[in-house]
């Protein structure tokens, strides 16, 4: 815990976000394989006790050659956790309820829909977000 602000609660992490995403067995498209970067990203932080927060893209100045300099943007991830002892917190009114979490899908069928996503562990949501995303340029055409 900071000693100049003891009352501090959390923690903060801000981490670059991926630029390109990641190979993987089945996976083919660049959507599915920077879904895959995030993804993997985000779980790492969450096993360490990181909270994801925001995503944020802020300019910072950088040298150009040898006198000059230039604005580049840079896409940020911003992580959060708790740092102050369990008896420093006051005690919640009530506990909060307990989402029962669905266990994963494991996808093995080869239909059109899961292209690229064979024999991977996705949660019930994922699959959801997936299927619309796919039907969103079909729409389109």
């Amino acid at each position: 815990m900071n000693e100049d602000c003891p009352h501090q609660t959390f923690e903060y992490r801000v981490v670059p976000a991926p630029r390109k995403g990641e190979k993987a067995k089945g996976v083919r498209s660049p959507e599915a394989r920077f879904a895959l970067a995030m993804s993997r990203l985000f779980n790492r932080m969450g096993e360490q006790g990181w909270e994801f927060v925001r995503a944020d893209t802020l300019p910072a100045e950088e040298r150009v050659g040898l006198t000059g300099s230039q604005v580049m943007y840079h896409a940020l991830l911003v992580f959060r956790r708790s740092v102050a002892p369990a008896s420093a917190l006051p005690a919640p009114a009530a506990p909060p309820a307990v989402e029962e979490r669905k266990p994963a899908l494991l996808l093995t069928a080869p239909v059109d829909e899961w292209q690229g996503f064979e024999e991977q562990e996705v949660q019930e949501a994922e699959v959801i977000d997936l299927l619309a995303a796919r039907a969103r340029p079909l729409a389109a055409e």
